[in-house]
């Protein structure tokens, strides 16, 4: 009775002073002043019962704001949650009663309610924007749905976003923090969000798995094994016994492995052999008897299946099983059902499949139509609404003219229209009259975007799309003869370079490797780059040849096919396919060029870059190939991604990267609620 007396005439002092202090004029600021100070006390001090007096006092003061008063009544019912009190529901229909203009903490109040066993203030699925900028706001949901958490890479602090006050703290890292954990790529959060589990590498490039505390604290490896590409840890046991990771042992060999956190023992679960495999998900069942885990096999389209076995790696099946495209997103808190996306419908969508004993229950159900495909899942919370973030790029493709020998813009640059996706790497054909383009669209296989290779026409407009049996291309240019397309590329149990015939898609294999490939004229050498040397081989009989040591990967070939340009050393230069002594054109005007040799063999364009990434300034030179002053157009654009001149020395097509949107989600109501145990 005493500390509840103490905090009684607290509050009431606070109530005082707060009064005072909103008639000189300052009412919501100093009501956002008293807000922070109970978070404080919440947080910081770990007083629940003196927070809840402080936020009480916020809500009952005239003339304080509403988001103020609707955050105070939302972290009170919290703070009384956390006491396993029942006054949290009346804080929580105060909320949604009074304050439903309030929409983010109003859902998050009816959120609560449906967990605590009582009305929402309304039904069925809700899908809530959290944060129209959630640049940096990475990692995975903790148990509690309290934070999203990751590492900070360049000095192991743990980076905590608290979704209800919307403010990011910083939990310091007191273990070591080398050069080479800067490089981990999977992070795993123990059940309880005290552990996690990340994966770096000794100087000497052998895979490890540590594990620590959050501070950093208590940090050990794991795991180490020579002769093992990767060790990548994707989930724990709920009893913290195990780790979920996947160890890649060479390109056609993987293995879902169990590390024992004792004593950093392994067992092999799952092999794959496959040089397309790539896992999307594993997951232990929250009661640890199962695992779920999909990835991405053979096939074309791409096949992905949701699979399930027991945790000791035995009893294996499929479920929801479809020749689409399915990957695992989580098991429902509960653990009575697996949540999955799938393109089964035509779109990405999510799914749900029940499961009892190991084995699936009916058929699967639709849960979410049109998710998009690349979304980042961050988790659950103990009500069951789902959190994710997205991640937009975006970009177009411009046309306009240029007069090549006054470097004059006759015709100024405008947006084209175009169907799917932001466009890139616009290259026309050898006559001018189509333009080739990669369009992004959505696809999980291998953890890389699938790619529309599209072919516009110049005099209509109208873009088609070839559909080569190929699951990634990049690094295109079309054939001397306009009839197909020359590509890097990964096919069902293959990757290499590739031939594509623009009316069939018909694909046919020319190398195993190498980058930027071009085809001469005589159809019957190609030349590539591979490890910065620029080389050509001879399709008849397979030979490869040194062409000439390149010091940056971009290069062209001439129209003619008898010499190429590239750069080394900070200059630009000139050698024939058969070797001899290169001739300089020019140096010094940028870090690094994109280069393309003009139709008519005149001119080299180079496009600067500079940068470590190479980026795109904008800036674009014509040089005489015989020699001479190198000419700026007038024509700068900052966030130009790559320019292609037509063979009319005239018209030109570029692409624009317009950057990428992050945002923060929630899928409220997206699951019955685990009931709150008091």
């Amino acid at each position: 009775m005493k500390t509840r007396h103490v905090g009684l005439i607290g509050a009431a002092l606070f109530l005082v002073f707060l009064a005072a202090t909103l008639d000189s004029g300052q009412k919501n600021d100093q009501a956002e002043l008293a807000l922070k100070a109970a978070i404080k006390t919440e947080t910081v001090d770990g007083n629940l019962k003196g927070a809840i007096e402080q936020y009480k006092a916020i809500a009952a003061l005239p003339g304080a704001g509403r988001a103020t008063v609707a955050t105070a009544l939302l972290r009170m019912g919290q703070c009384h949650e956390k006491l396993g009190n029942a006054e949290a529901r009346a804080a929580y229909e105060r909320l949604v009663r009074d304050y439903a203009d309030q929409t983010g903490v109003a859902a998050e109040a009816r959120a609560r309610l449906t967990a605590l066993g009582g009305s929402g203030g309304g039904g069925g699925l809700v899908t809530r924007q959290v944060l129209t900028d959630a640049s940096g706001i990475v990692g995975a949901l903790s148990a509690d749905g309290k934070y999203i958490r990751s590492i900070d890479r360049e000095t192991g602090d743990m980076i905590q976003f608290e979704i209800a006050s919307r403010q990011r703290t910083r939990i310091t890292n007191r273990g070591p923090w080398s050069e080479t954990e800067k490089s981990y790529e999977y992070l795993a959060f123990s059940r309880d969000g005290k552990q996690i589990a990340y994966n770096t590498y000794t100087k000497d490039g052998v895979p490890q798995v540590r594990i620590r505390n959050l501070d950093g604290s208590g940090l050990r490896t794991l795991y180490s094994e020579k002769g093992v590409a990767n060790a990548l840890p994707v989930d724990w046991s709920s009893d913290a016994g195990s780790i979920l990771a996947l160890c890649s042992r060479d390109k056609s060999a993987s293995e879902l492995t169990l590390i024992s956190t004792a004593d950093g023992s392994v067992r092999v679960l799952r092999s794959i052999t496959s040089p397309k495999f790539w896992l999307q998900m594993a997951s232990f069942s929250p009661d640890g008897r199962f695992v779920a885990f999909s990835f991405v096999g053979e096939g074309n389209p791409p096949h992905g299946d949701v699979h399930l076995m027991t945790a000791d790696g035995r009893n294996e099946v499929v479920v929801a099983e479809h020749p689409a495209e399915d990957k695992l997103i989580r098991w429902t808190p509960d653990g009575r059902s697996l949540v999955f996306l799938s393109d089964r419908s035509g779109t990405w969508d999510i799914w749900t499949v029940h499961i009892t004993g190991g084995k699936q229950q009916g058929e699967p159900e639709l849960l979410k139509k049109d998710f998009a495909w690349d979304s980042m899942v961050l988790g659950f919370a103990p009500d069951g609404s789902l959190y994710y973030g997205t991640q937009s790029s975006s970009g177009r493709l411009y046309n306009g003219a240029v007069d090549l020998e006054t470097g004059k813009v006759l015709v100024p640059p405008a947006p084209v229209t175009t169907r799917t996706g932001r466009p890139s790497q616009p290259t026309w054909s050898p006559d001018g009259s189509n333009l080739a383009y990669i369009s992004r669209r959505g696809s999980i296989t291998n953890g890389i975007a699938n790619d529309l290779l599209t072919i516009r026409s110049a005099a209509t407009g109208e873009e088609r799309f070839l559909s080569p049996r190929l699951s990634y291309v990049g690094h295109f240019s079309w054939a001397p003869d306009g009839r197909s397309i020359i590509a890097l590329g990964i096919a069902e149990t293959e990757t290499g370079i590739f031939r594509i015939d623009t009316e069939t898609s018909e694909i046919t294999r020319l190398a195993d490797q190498g980058l930027f490939p071009k085809l001469c004229p005589d159809g019957k050498t190609l030349v590539f780059v591979g490890e910065l040397i620029i080389r050509k081989r001879n399709l008849d009989t397979g030979e490869d040849s040194e062409v000439v040591k390149a010091g940056k990967m971009y290069y062209d070939l001439s129209p003619d096919g008898r010499e190429v340009v590239f750069q080394v050393d900070g200059a630009v230069k000139t050698v024939s396919l058969n070797g001899g002594e290169p001739r300089e054109l020019f140096r010094g005007l940028a870090q690094n060029y994109r280069l393309g040799w003009t139709r008519d063999g005149r001119y080299i364009i180079a496009q600067a870059l500079n940068g470590p990434l190479d980026t795109a300034s904008g800036e674009i030179w014509r040089v005489p190939v015989q020699g001479g002053t190198p000419l700026k157009l007038d024509l700068s654009v900052p966030k130009m991604e790559s320019f292609a001149l037509h063979p009319d020395n005239r018209r030109f097509a570029f692409s624009v990267d317009e950057g990428s949107k992050s945002e923060l989600w929630v899928l409220e109501n997206f699951l019955p609620p685990l009931k709150v145990v008091k």
